[in-house]
């Protein structure tokens, strides 16, 4: 039986050579789990769009 994990940041910290690994605020993007820190957003100092009406509001987060 798979063991179930909450989800955790995947971003790299190449300075520190680990990974985030943080789990508040997870969501889901392209490149993977992320943090709100490491968002592709944040990561290029833009802030975060705001959710519109509709799915993306009505949606299940990092699930």
């Amino acid at each position: 039986m798979k063991e179930s994990t909450r989800p955790e940041c995947g971003h790299w910290i190449g300075a520190e050579r680990r990974h985030c690994r943080k789990a508040d605020g997870v969501r889901r993007f392209l490149p993977g789990l992320r943090c709100p820190e490491h968002t592709p957003r944040a990561l290029q100092g833009q802030p975060e769009i705001p959710p519109g009406p509709g799915w993306p509001i009505h949606r299940k987060e990092a699930s």
